[in-house]
C-alpha cells in the first residue's frame, strides 16, 4: 500500500475534505479544485519516501508512455514525431536563453536535477548545485559535475535546500519541477533564504489554463498521477511567488501562451520576507 499524505491547498490552507473531486480525478488520487483561491491539487499525495522509492521520474517515464502509446497509438506517435522535428530545427533551448540572460555569476540550484545534463548546460561562471530525489539519478549527476567543481544532493528537495547557507544561491533552476512538489510553499520560502539579493528562479510548469486541457480533460498530458500533485495557472503561480517573497521579473505573452501545455515564469528576490507557514 502507498504511504501517503493529506495536503490542505497549497496556495491558501484550506482544507476542502468536504468538497467532491473534479469529475476526471482518478478515484484513488483526488483532484480538487480550491473554491476560495481555485487552485487545482492533489489531495491525497505519496510521500516522499514513496516519491523516491516507488514513482521516481526513471521508474514511471517509461510506464507513462507505454500507457499514453496504448491509449492513443495514432496522436502519441505523431506527438513524438513533432517533438523531434521541433528539436532538430529549434537549435536555441528556451532554458538555456532564461539562463543566459536572467541568472547572475554565482552557484545556481537546479532542483530535480535528474542525471545532471542540465548542469553541464550552465555556463563557466556559475557553480553547479544539483539536488535530486532519486539516489540513483543523483549519481549520475554527481559523475558528470564533480568535473567542474559542482555538487549534487540527493533527498528530497526540501530539506536538501536546508543544507545550504543563507544568500549562497544566485540563481535556481526548476523546469518540470514544481508540479511535483508536496509543499511548493515551504520549498519557496527556503529558495528564498538560500538566495542572495536580487537573485532569481527559472520556473517551467505545466500550464493548467491552456486551451488543449480543456479539450483534452482526463487525457491531458499534463496529469500525471500521482506524482504530478500541483496545477498552476499563470495567476496562481504568479500568487505564490509573490506570497514566498518574489516579484514576477518575467511572465511575457508568450511564456504563458493558452495554446501552449507549458507555463515560464522568472522570479526575483524581494526584500519583503515570505509568509512563515508550516510544512
Amino acid at each position: 500500500m502507498t504511504a501517503t499524505v493529506h495536503r490542505n491547498c497549497p496556495l491558501c490552507d484550506a482544507d476542502n475534505t468536504a468538497r467532491p473531486a473534479l469529475s476526471y480525478s482518478p478515484a484513488v488520487w483526488p483532484l480538487k479544485q480550491c473554491p476560495h483561491c481555485a487552485f487545482v491539487y492533489l489531495e491525497k499525495a505519496a510521500t516522499y519516501a514513496e516519491m523516491e522509492e516507488h514513482f521516481a521520474w526513471e521508474k514511471t517515464s517509461q510506464a507513462e508512455s507505454r500507457r499514453r502509446k496504448s491509449a492513443e497509438p495514432l496522436k502519441q506517435t505523431l506527438s513524438d514525431s513533432f517533438k523531434r522535428v521541433r528539436r532538430d530545427l529549434f537549435k536555441r533551448q528556451k532554458l538555456g536563453d532564461f539562463i543566459r540572460a536572467y541568472l547572475p555569476v554565482g552557484a545556481v540550484a537546479d532542483v530535480g536535477c535528474g542525471t545532471g545534463n542540465s548542469l553541464l548546460r550552465l555556463p563557466a561562471h556559475h557553480t553547479a548545485i544539483g539536488l535530486e530525489i532519486s539516489r540513483a539519478l543523483a549519481a549520475k549527476a554527481q559523475r558528470k559535475v564533480a568535473t567542474r567543481g559542482g555538487r549534487v544532493i540527493a533527498g528530497d528537495a526540501l530539506h536538501g535546500l536546508r543544507t545550504l547557507v543563507d544568500g549562497e544561491l544566485s540563481g535556481v533552476v526548476m523546469s518540470a519541477y514544481l508540479e511535483h512538489e508536496i509543499h511548493p510553499r515551504a520549498l519557496l520560502t527556503e529558495v528564498h533564504r538560500a538566495l542572495r539579493e536580487r537573485g532569481r528562479v527559472i520556473l517551467k510548469v505545466p500550464n493548467y489554463a491552456s486551451w488543449n486541457r480543456t479539450v483534452r480533460g482526463a487525457r491531458w498530458c499534463g496529469f500525471r498521477f500521482p506524482d504530478h500533485v500541483n496545477y498552476f495557472t499563470p495567476q496562481t503561480l504568479a500568487r505564490l511567488g509573490r506570497e514566498t517573497g518574489f516579484h514576477v521579473l518575467r511572465c511575457r505573452w508568450q511564456d504563458c501562451l493558452p495554446t501552449s501545455d507549458n507555463l515560464w515564469m522568472v522570479l526575483e528576490k524581494s526584500a519583503r520576507e515570505p509568509e512563515r507557514r508550516a510544512a
